[in-house]
């Protein structure tokens, strides 16, 4: 049996031919490809857009997760505050992975179905108890989709922890008519399939120097020449030659001015990006609810009255309201049929992942099971047509009509 030609992918690239004839000649006329100016100018650009103080660049999101769970480490030992770091039940695991190699204990909150993010409800349930423990909360974007951030904030400001945000799925995302980045340290990625692309990258932002310092040192081995030169004095050794003065144990995590210089072409397409996301995600949604499927859905309205709050959805999550993974898995071999690339919800509820398993505890995790069971995604990017999103609702709006109306 011939397996389908894939003709929607999880993502696509919108890179044309003129950003491949201005790649060619940075190559060809530039020598230095490795982390450099065109870094440093990208670095700049990204700030800017997130509207964030700082922005550091480096190889992937996960090793921008890696760089905060270094800076907990050593700010956990030097003020001995709290060991563990919270989680949202559903995520990645590059998102936990970091802090729990470097020594922290794990707490897993569960995910509302509002907005696929962590439960500030039950959030708050633990802090009231434990959050003198607590070294990190660390909530993650899922899918694009927006945390709640006042209430997230109210809640750092009562129990005085930390918080900070995985928006790896979420570059885009604006709330109080801020980029969701700009609020607390967070992360990104500029991975092929996430929202802005340089083949591979990520960044760390932050509006705190101390953070940033140490961010820029502990990408570049650690060594204080890692530091733009009006900082270096700040944290030189005397006793050392400058060209190799190790500040702190850092590891090599540096992208490359080449990686930069193709984040910085795609970066102009980024109102372009937001309107296509905007425009292809209500047409599938709105063909849902013309045929008076919707209700039978997970899916969230991201149209809003003002520009203060916008969601900018990183796929299109095909997730059943009610528990039916018979439903889900045949609309996934569907799918498949027609072409559509598809992914589980990222790691479904990750208690179930081995290295979590002892976490598992039935009932504690509603939200995640049901992702976990109940839902899969579809790619989102701006070389879709309206043919193959209409084609695709109307043939799924087609397999739900009869569970609809009491069939099989």
């Amino acid at each position: 049996m011939n397996t389908p030609t894939t003709t929607w992918k999880l993502n696509d690239s919108q890179f044309t031919l003129i950003d491949r004839a201005k790649l060619a000649w940075f190559v060809l006329s530039d020598n230095q490809w490795t982390q450099s100016k065109h870094t440093a100018e990208f670095e700049c650009k990204m700030a800017q857009f997130v509207g964030s103080k700082y922005a550091v660049f480096v190889a992937n999101g996960s090793l921008a997760n890696t760089l905060i769970a270094m800076y907990l480490r050593d700010k956990h030992v030097a003020m001995q505050t709290g060991n563990t770091v919270v989680f949202p039940s559903t995520t990645w695991m590059t998102s936990i992975s970091p802090f729990i190699r470097e020594g922290f204990d794990e707490k897993f909150i569960d995910v509302n179905l509002e907005n696929f993010s962590m439960d500030l409800n039950k959030l708050e349930q633990y802090l009231k108890k434990s959050a003198k423990h607590v070294a990190c909360v660390f909530v993650t974007s899922l899918l694009g989709f927006n945390i709640d951030i006042n209430n997230l904030l109210w809640l750092r400001d009562k129990y005085q922890v930390t918080v900070m945000i995985d928006n790896c799925e979420n570059t885009l995302g604006i709330s109080n008519g801020k980029n969701v980045s700009s609020f607390v340290t967070s992360t990104t990625s500029t991975y092929f399939g996430h929202q802005l692309q340089s083949v591979e990258g990520g960044f760390v932002f932050t509006n705190d120097p101390d953070e940033y310092e140490y961010f820029l040192m502990a990408r570049c081995h650690g060594l204080v020449r890692g530091l733009p030169e009006s900082l270096r004095q700040k944290h030189s050794n005397p006793d050392v030659d400058s060209r190799f003065d190790f500040s702190l144990l850092g590891n090599n995590f540096r992208n490359t001015d080449i990686h930069a210089f193709i984040g910085m072409l795609d970066l102009k397409r980024v109102n372009q990006y937001r309107a296509q996301r905007e425009m292809f995600y209500n047409l599938f949604r709105s063909i849902l609810n013309k045929r008076k499927v919707l209700d039978m859905f997970i899916m969230p309205n991201i149209i809003t009255l003002n520009n203060d709050e916008k969601i900018y959805p990183f796929c299109i999550p095909i997730i059943l309201k009610k528990h039916n993974p018979a439903m889900r898995d045949r609309l996934i071999k569907i799918s498949h049929e027609m072409g559509v690339e598809t992914r589980p919800i990222c790691t479904g509820n990750i208690v179930r992942q081995t290295p979590f398993k002892n976490n598992y505890r039935s009932g504690a995790f509603d939200g995640a099971e049901h992702l976990h069971h109940n839902g899969f995604y579809i790619g989102l990017h701006g070389l879709l047509n309206k043919f193959q999103v209409e084609k695709f609702a109307e043939t799924l709006v087609a397999n739900m009509m009869p569970l609809k109306f009491g069939g099989q």
